[in-house]
């Protein structure tokens, strides 16, 4: 069962995303960039859904550090975001290895067949 990550420093965020996911993938969640470093330097995730704005360590930050890591190269990251950060997304995509982008609120389904695509081309 391939392993998500979700860091986001919203609790009802991560609750909804593991509810969501569940069943098809292992859900593992980080409430703040620093805790999600510990988390990656113990055990590589298949896959990252990152939030951007979160207090201390943002989602840039994280990964600015997170691709630092050995392995981490491999580890597809996909941005959780809110609309009005989309073209900080886009700009940052090339750069900083984000394969991809959700919108909060975001479609269930959606969000499933974005992770699975995300793996599979990685």
């Amino acid at each position: 069962m391939p392993k998500v990550l979700v860091v986001d420093d919203e609790r009802d965020m991560l609750r909804l995303v593991k509810n969501i996911l569940s069943g098809e993938f292992e859900v593992i969640e980080a409430e703040s960039g620093e805790k999600a470093l510990k988390l990656v330097e113990k055990e590589m995730p298949d896959i990252i859904l990152l939030d951007i704005m979160m207090p201390g360590m943002d989602g840039w930050d994280f990964l600015e550090k997170f691709r630092r890591l050995e392995g981490a190269e491999r580890v597809p990251v996909i941005m959780f975001t809110i609309r009005s950060e989309a073209s900080e997304v886009l700009s940052g995509m090339a750069v900083e290895g984000v394969v991809d982008y959700i919108t909060k609120p975001f479609d269930p389904e959606d969000l499933k067949m974005r992770i699975r695509r995300a793996i599979k081309n990685e």
